[in-house]
């Protein structure tokens, strides 16, 4: 029917069916009403509709009463499910909480399953456990190997038995970690932690105690493999190890059976001895006698407190006592060979006392014999020696008795193997330290006086005529009467082009001509060389004379028969001295001719030259002159730049006239009283149109005491000239030059300084040559020849003359003319020059 699809909405919900139709037949008036609320026409009337319509209604009612109920239940249940699961997942966050709050991991295992859950994770990365499962569930993976095999060992004891475990684990990156396993219900339950300071204490602990375990092994295999007899007491005086040593000085089989028996390698008084030290906390030492193998054995025996306990070794010293009786035999027999030896000798033992000394010790020091008995220690020794006056002098006698007494000690002892001494009373003492396997040094004197006197006397004339010989350009060869050569210097050598190792084995004369007559072009020097060195001769005569080698070398040579029957042989490279001799004839040729073409040169230059240029000069001044015609500015420019390159012409060719004049030696000064200031103003007139024209101004300051000198004045003129223009030359307009003149000395100095562009240090050596010139940023180019030509006539005039610039600074040169004309050594120069600077 149409209703049974009707739905209502209540709390959002909706209605179907029965709860609808029990719904409208509620809110209904009537049942007409609730038929045409469903839209369901009723056609039935009468009361049994409405009985009907009316019990319907009624069972309705109670179903929708009822399904209400259920409803408010539900949603009531729904709401207390919601309120659960909240709780639940606060719950679930709280422990998450809490089991990250620790730095651990934890693996939980079911039992039907091998594979781990990882519960949770929070260990730092530099332990070295993994986060992933798949290596983290293997141990090997991250574990060291012991560890690895102790944890899978006790994991499988945990899974089989249940067995918990908690130790603490080494990784790989060396990191100790702390596991704990242990079944929790159903599952097992593996926790991964950081150690905490008592894990850690607990890892160091048994780190600690392994190491103990290892080193008490170790001991007992070491005390177990010596061959002396050692053992260990307990509390009460028992025995309680012993090693095999110990066993076999017993005679018993095993060192069981000495424990169980209680068989003691000493006696009991010997022990009661070591008891009683013991007691008192100290450590026995004593050689005990004891019965061993039949036989009375002498053993060095050590006990001490281990602990509570004791411990204690007996060496067996039989075969050091025999060692040592021989040993007293041999030193006896030594002492008695000692005694009669020359040389002091003192053995001290390790307490530094004196053990032995022979007569002749005694006897070198001085020394009386009952002194020597009481064993002094080194140091009275040295004291007593520095008392008499028998030690070297010493500034510090203190520290070098302290670098003496330093021989006892293994370090020094190397130090001081050999000294000299030499005494205040001339004699020279050879000392040697020796020292001894028992720690003592035996000292050796010897008195090497007249021994060193003799080598020294002979060592000084071997030295003198080795050095001598050495030293001399000439060859020397000294032959024996024997024919073989006994001496020779390394010139012979080179001469001769022999080698060393061939001459040191003493050739015969005859081998050494076989080499040397072949670089000869005639061999009958060395054949007289043969006859003088081997024949037999009535008389034995000096002589020399000349050689020449096939490679154009001269030799000289001298043959001087010695008292002894040698013969000395020497020879004298004298090529260079030929070839000087004619050079010099050479060259005296040359120089010659050279002068002729000099004096040619100059004759032809100053006729050549001088005589056309001195005309365009002269004509050039004519055409100037109005007689001659009007000219224009334009022609009037071009006669005065061919005025003035013709006198800058004619004055290179002056200077080059002078150059070659003063080369060929026949520039002659005149020199005459000449005054400074006439000097100056000519110098100062020659250049005031170049001062002007450059607008460079000059400055001039001359000393009172400066008056005259006696030179060549033109050509001092000349000097101050060729200055002053490389001066403008190199000065900038508005600049300004100093010219002075001062006394120094016995000189006269001119000085003139500009503030120029100045000459770089590399390039200072090589302003005077000839021809050399750098304009240095400025627009002076010359010739190059001024500097040049100033320092020749400064030469000239026994003078002097220096430069110091510096490059952006400008430059000083300064001329030193000598007041009376005559020349001066250069020392006394610089004395009079300091001597004047300190004034």
């Amino acid at each position: 029917m149409q209703f049974l699809n009707t739905s209502f909405v209540w709390r959002g919900k909706p209605l179907r069916s029965a709860a609808a139709l029990l719904a409208a037949m509620l809110i209904a008036p009537s049942p007409a009403a609730a038929a045409e609320l469903f839209g369901v026409s009723v056609t039935a009337t009468g009361p049994w509709m409405a009985a009907t319509v009316a019990a319907t209604g009624a069972g309705l009612l109670v179903a929708v009463i009822g399904l209400a109920v259920a409803l408010r239940q539900c949603w009531r249940a729904q709401d207390e499910n919601e309120a659960e699961v909240s709780r639940l997942s606060a719950e679930l966050s709280a422990a998450h909480a809490l089991l990250n709050s620790e730095r651990q991991a934890i693996l939980l295992w079911s039992h039907d399953t091998d594979q781990p859950r990882l519960i949770t994770y929070a260990l730092e990365p530099e332990l070295g456990v993994p986060l992933e499962m798949r290596r983290l569930s293997r141990f090997a993976a991250w574990l060291e190997r012991e560890s690895a095999l102790a944890l899978e060992q006790r994991f499988e004891r945990l899974k089989e038995s249940g067995e918990a475990f908690n130790q603490v684990l080494t990784t790989a990156e060396g990191a100790n970690i702390e596991a704990d396993g242990r079944p929790s219900g159903p599952y097992l339950v593996l926790r991964l932690r950081a150690p905490s300071d008592h894990g850690e204490e607990r890892a160091r602990l048994a780190s600690r105690l392994k190491d103990a375990e290892n080193d008490l092994s170790a001991f007992r295999s070491l005390l177990q493999a010596l061959p002396i007899p050692a053992w260990l007491r307990d509390t009460e005086d028992r025995l309680i190890w012993v090693n095999q040593a110990y066993v076999s000085a017993v005679d018993e089989a095993s060192a069981q059976e000495v424990i169980e028996g209680q068989v003691e390698l000493l006696e009991s008084r010997q022990r009661q001895r070591i008891d009683k030290a013991l007691d008192a906390g100290k450590t026995f030492r004593e050689r005990l006698q004891t019965i061993v193998g039949g036989e009375r054995r002498s053993y060095d025996t050590v006990a001490l407190p281990v602990g509570e306990a004791s411990g204690g070794v007996a060496i067996d010293v039989a075969p050091l006592e025999s060692a040592r009786g021989e040993l007293d035999r041999q030193m006896a027999a030594h002492a008695r060979t000692l005694n009669r030896v020359a040389t002091g000798v003192a053995i001290f033992g390790t307490d530094r006392r004196l053990n032995f000394y022979n007569e002749a010790f005694a006897s070198l020091w001085q020394l009386p014999a009952n002194w020597l008995e009481q064993r002094p220690t080194y140091g009275e020794v040295l004291d007593r020696l520095r008392a008499d006056r028998l030690l070297p002098e010493q500034v510090d006698y203190r520290d070098w008795r302290a670098r003496q007494m330093a021989a006892f000690d293994s370090a020094g002892a190397d130090a001081l193997q050999e000294d000299w001494w030499h005494l205040p009373d001339g004699r020279a003492i050879h000392v040697a330290a020796d020292q001894r396997p028992d720690g003592g040094v035996t000292f050796l004197y010897d008195d090497v006086t007249e021994k060193l006197a003799l080598e020294s006397r002979y060592n000084a004339l071997i030295r003198v005529q080795r050095e001598t010989l050495d030293h001399l350009r000439e060859g020397v060869a000294v032959f024996g009467s024997d024919g073989r050569l006994r001496l020779f210097n390394p010139a012979f050598s080179e001469i001769w082009g022999l080698d060393e190792t061939f001459l040191g084995g003493s050739p015969h004369v005859d081998e050494v001509i076989s080499v040397c007559a072949e670089q000869v072009e005639d061999p009958a020097p060395w054949e007289h060389t043969r006859g003088a060195v081997v024949d037999v001769q009535d008389e034995r005569a000096a002589f020399d004379g000349q050689m020449t080698l096939g490679d154009g070398r001269v030799l000289a040579y001298a043959g001087v028969p010695l008292p002894d029957g040698a013969t000395m042989m020497t020879y004298v490279d004298i090529t260079d001295s030929k070839r000087v001799e004619r050079a010099l004839i050479e060259r005296n040729e040359a120089l010659e001719a050279s002068d002729r073409l000099k004096n040619t040169f100059i004759s032809h230059v100053s006729y050549e030259l001088r005589t056309p240029l001195t005309n365009i000069i002269g004509f050039s001044e004519l055409l100037d002159q109005p007689r001659v015609g009007e000219l224009n500015a334009r022609q009037r420019e071009y006669l005065s730049d061919i005025r003035s390159s013709s006198q800058a012409l004619l004055a290179i060719i002056n200077d080059i006239l002078d150059l070659a004049t003063i080369d060929a030696g026949a520039l002659e000064l005149k020199k005459r009283e000449a005054d400074v200031r006439e000097v100056i103003r000519s110098a100062e007139l020659g250049v005031r149109e170049r001062l002007s024209a450059e607008n460079i101004d000059l400055d001039i300051e001359i000393a009172p005491d400066v008056d005259t000198l006696v030179a060549d004045d033109k050509r001092v003129t000349q000097i101050l000239y060729n200055l002053l223009s490389n001066a403008i030359g190199f000065s900038e307009a508005g600049r300004t030059i100093s010219l002075n003149a001062y006394r120094q000395g016995d000189m006269i100095a001119f000085s003139v300084q500009d503030t120029g562009c100045g000459i770089p240090e590399d390039y200072q050596d090589s302003v005077f040559q000839r021809f050399e010139t750098r304009p240095q940023g400025s627009q002076h180019r010359g010739a190059g020849l001024g500097l040049s030509l100033v320092k020749s006539l400064v030469e000239l005039h026994n003078g002097q003359i220096d430069l110091r610039s510096a490059e952006g600074a400008g430059t000083t040169v300064t001329v030193l003319l000598p007041e009376d004309g005559q020349a001066k050594h250069p020392d006394e120069v610089e004395a009079e020059a300091r001597l004047q600077q300190v004034h």
